[in-house]
């Protein structure tokens, strides 16, 4: 089985929020690590007891990691240097996240354990099957409540600040305040600043007596991340206290596709392949645990 990771941290590369939100009520975020039973609520794990095996292991109480999104999907559209595996192939990709809060903001965790991953993957017996671990953005919501007072004097994010319109004309003082809050963080280089949206519009807007429009999260909208040399930085992330405010850091996506020229064989390799990266994960914990 081949097994390979990437970085994706560009500008245009997809991010994960947590929770996320979706326009279909059916498509939600359940936290498993802390409601197990939510799992029945979820289609694909009721179709395909493979995952809902995985799920429930990773979302142990015990386990470091925790899952916040899956899909899987069958396809013919197989590319060039996949032809030598079949002409179909059955994918799966499920969102990892750490548990532990530093290591959420610590991209080095994150690249030493995907590296690992692979290491251990890479002496699984030769099949038609892949696993893709990808390393990408990902924006916490954190919800410690602060005064106004002191979001104003400390120059924190407040949820006004955040995810409400304001007037911003010349003559009001306490948006000039709120204005020189987003310059200060952004300045300061505080990651979290990069989940502000419509930032280079705002001095228009205190010009032409138009409202702030915030990181205001649109279903299929992914926040500004960071470009790539930024993510060493992002290892000792400081924090915005706030409510409704969204932290910088990382998170994993593993994609596992089993092939085959068949019906069958594709969902079969896909269950062998997702088994083991299953194992190996639960492996890699206990070999880290056991060091400590």
């Amino acid at each position: 089985m081949q097994a390979d990771f990437s970085v994706e941290l560009g500008g245009s590369a997809p991010a994960l929020e947590i929770p996320w939100r979706s326009n279909d009520p059916s498509v939600r975020y359940y936290d498993l690590k802390s409601h197990p039973e939510l799992l029945l609520q979820i289609p694909e794990a009721r179709a395909y007891p493979e995952l809902n095996s995985f799920l429930s292991r990773i979302n142990t109480a015990e386990s470091p990691l925790a899952t916040a999104k899956c899909d899987v999907w069958s396809s013919s559209e197989v590319a060039p240097e996949e032809e030598i595996f079949g002409d179909r192939k059955f994918v799966s990709y499920i969102d990892l996240i750490f548990v532990n809060e530093s290591d959420r903001y610590s991209f080095e965790k994150h690249e030493a354990f995907v590296k690992e991953l692979c290491r251990l993957l890479d002496r699984a017996p030769e099949i038609a099957a892949t696993v893709e671990l990808v390393v990408r953005h990902c924006y916490y919501q954190q919800e410690a409540p602060v005064s106004d007072s002191s979001a104003k004097s400390e120059g924190t994010c407040s949820s006004a600040t955040m995810s409400e319109p304001a007037s911003t004309s010349p003559g009001n003082t306490e948006d000039v305040q709120v204005y020189e809050q987003i310059d200060r963080a952004l300045c300061s280089g505080y990651p979290e600043a990069t989940s502000l949206r419509h930032f280079d519009d705002l001095a228009d807007a205190t010009n032409n007596d138009e409202h702030l429009d915030i990181a205001t999260h649109d279903e299929g909208t992914n926040v500004t991340p960071l470009e790539e040399n930024d993510a060493h930085r992002l290892r000792d992330n400081p924090r915005l206290d706030g409510p409704n405010v969204f932290v910088t850091g990382f998170c994993i996506t593993a994609y596992v596709t089993g092939f085959g020229d068949g019906d069958y064989d594709p969902v079969r390799r896909w269950t062998i392949g997702l088994n083991l990266l299953q194992h190996a994960i639960v492996q890699l914990n206990s070999n880290l645990q056991g060091s400590r």
